[in-house]
Order: C-alpha cells, then structure tokens, then sequence
C-alpha cells in the first residue's frame, strides 16, 4: 500500500511543491530559510506566525532566488501571518475544506524540515476539531486544528497539509503528543479577507 499511495500522490505533491517557498526573517537577502511559506493569492504568503516574528520577511523561491516581504497581518492567537512579496511569481496553491474530509483520508505535507527543501511526508487525517483538555497549548486548546498523523519537524512551520488532490487544507503549527497541528484553510482565509 506504501508504493501505491507514493505513485499516487507523485503528481499532486508537485503542485504544492511548486507554490511552497522557504521564508526567513528580515531583508537579508539570505538563500537559507528557517520554515516555509505558502503562495495563496497573488503576491501573498501564508506562514506560521512564529516563523516571522519581525515585520520583514525574506521569501525563498523554488528556483532559488531571494524577494523581500513584508509582514501585512498577523494571528499570533492562530500563529499565522500573511507576507507581501511583490515579484515572486509563485504560483497560488488551491485551498481545500478540511471539514469535508473524512478520519483516515490521506493527506501529506511539504516543508523543508531539518533545511532538507520540499520535503513531502504522508500520513492520515485524525479529526477537525479541538484538543481535549490539558494539551497545554497556552489557551489555543479550544481552537480548531487540523490533526493528522504526519510527521513534522523543524522547517514544516507555516508549511501546507493537502488532501490527496493536492489542495490545501492546512497551514502547519506544531506537533502535540505526536499529533501534526495545522491551521484549518478556512480560518486562513478569513484572515486574508481584504487584503487581495
């Protein structure tokens, strides 16, 4: 079942390849990138708050060249931030409804964990819901993740989880007990509302 799920997944996993980019702090013009971006609309990145904590943002394309961006909103409740890179020319992931997955559907995500670039690692969703007590997400145990059962590491912060059509349904956060946290899309999406 593993080398059918990786044939089956080889296509959709270039796409969000394609619209994911590394992100760095600040204008260093820097190639090195300490978690991922995602192209969602334009020239408009989607990361994980804690990946940007200053103002401006240095984006790494997939072909390897360095845009500067700057951090035009911020959810450090959701721990998302929205970066403008103009010039980038990356193209826009297409988002998907986590809520219209069921337990058990595959889902992958991309990041550049440990530095390694477009890193893809498979998995299963768990739930769309909140965390049981005493998770101790500072306060944001209430809040609705996307839980799968998809291995992340360092450098997957603000990266994509997909279903297996390859749309976004995900931004991710971190990872609890062994549980990868996202983002669910349509709470990014509210967040981005009026700034295309």
């Amino acid at each position: 079942m593993t080398t059918m799920s990786a044939a089956f997944l080889t296509d959709p996993a270039q796409r969000v390849r394609a619209s994911v980019v590394g992100i760095a702090n600040g204008r260093s013009g820097r190639r090195a990138a300490g978690g991922a971006a995602i192209a969602w609309s334009g020239d408009l990145f989607v990361t994980s708050s804690h990946v940007v904590t200053t103002s401006q943002a240095t984006i790494v394309t997939p072909d390897g060249r360095a845009v500067p961006g700057e951090v035009v909103r911020r959810d450090a409740e959701r721990d998302i931030a929205v970066v403008r890179a103009a010039g980038a020319g990356v193209p826009a992931a297409i988002a998907g409804d986590p809520y219209a997955l069921r337990s058990g559907s595959l889902v992958f995500a991309v990041g550049h964990p440990f530095g390694v670039r477009d890193a893809v690692s498979v998995g299963v969703l768990q739930a769309v819901s909140p965390l049981p007590r005493g998770y101790g997400l500072n306060g944001k145990g209430s809040l609705v993740w996307v839980q799968a059962d998809v291995r992340l590491a360092p450098g997957n912060s603000g990266g994509p989880l997909a279903d297996a059509h390859g749309r976004v349904i995900g931004v991710a956060a971190m990872v609890v007990s062994g549980v990868a946290l996202a983002v669910p899309a349509p709470e990014v999406e509210r967040l981005l509302s009026g700034l295309t």
